[in-house]
Parts: structure tokens; C-alpha cells; sequence
């Protein structure tokens, strides 16, 4: 931002003093009245000419700068695509597991209360015999 400032400032400064300097020049130059209007027409196209060019290399600039910041935008649009597609897989990966972890901590919690439930089903049936 401040770099487009300091150009618009320069390209400015550069006109201004462009023509200051030529108008000077011209007015002070002991020359005919016919001359110094064909010298002063001469100098306003020269700066013309020059305004022009520095405005053409200035919309290049622009132009391709723009261009820049777009690639540069894609690019990191598809990085964080890519990473955010990675965090997804991950997470679903990380659930999977634990989904398969709790399912095998809840069968051997269910088959050792099944155990244990036969042990105290037997257990009370030898009571009832004894008694």
C-alpha cells in the first residue's frame, strides 16, 4: 500500500517537474515568439509521451502484482484445502480407532460379567443343594 503511494508520489513529482522544468526553460530562452510556442507545443508532447509511458508501466505493474497476489491466493486456498482435508481424515481415523477401542473394552466388560454371573449362578445353586 505504502509502495503504491510512494509511486503515485514519484510519478507525480516527476510530471510536475517535467513540465515546471520545459515551461521554464522555454521562458527564459531568447527566442522568437514563433519558436518558443512550436518549442512549448514540442515539450508538452514530450511530457505527454512520458506520461503515457510511465502510466502504461505503472498499469503493467499493477497488472502482474495482481496476478502475483492471485497465484499467491490459490495457493494458499488449496494449502489450507489440503490441511483441512488431512485434519478431517485424521479425526475420522482417530474415531474409527476408538469406536473399535470401545466396542473391545465393552466385549470383555460383558464376557467377564457373564463369567462372573455364571460363578455366582453356580455358586447359588451349590447353596441350594447344600441347604
Amino acid at each position: 500500500m505504502a509502495s503504491s503511494k510512494q509511486t503515485k508520489g514519484f510519478l507525480f513529482g516527476a510530471i510536475a517537474g517535467g513540465i515546471i522544468g520545459s515551461v521554464t526553460a522555454l521562458l527564459f530562452a531568447p527566442k522568437a515568439g514563433k519558436e518558443l510556442r512550436h518549442d512549448i507545443s514540442e515539450g508538452a508532447r514530450r511530457v505527454q509521451e512520458q506520461t503515457v509511458r510511465a502510466a502504461g508501466q505503472v498499469s503493467d505493474t499493477t497488472v502482474r502484482i495482481a496476478k502475483q497476489i492471485g497465484n499467491q491466493a490459490t495457493e494458499l486456498a488449496d494449502t489450507a484445502r489440503a490441511a483441512a482435508g488431512a485434519a478431517v481424515s485424521t479425526v475420522k481415523q482417530r474415531r474409527a480407532e476408538l469406536a473399535e477401542s470401545v466396542e473391545e473394552v465393552t466385549d470383555e466388560v460383558t464376557d467377564t460379567f457373564e463369567e462372573a454371573a455364571e460363578e455366582v449362578f453356580e455358586d447359588a445353586k451349590q447353596l441350594q443343594t447344600i441347604n
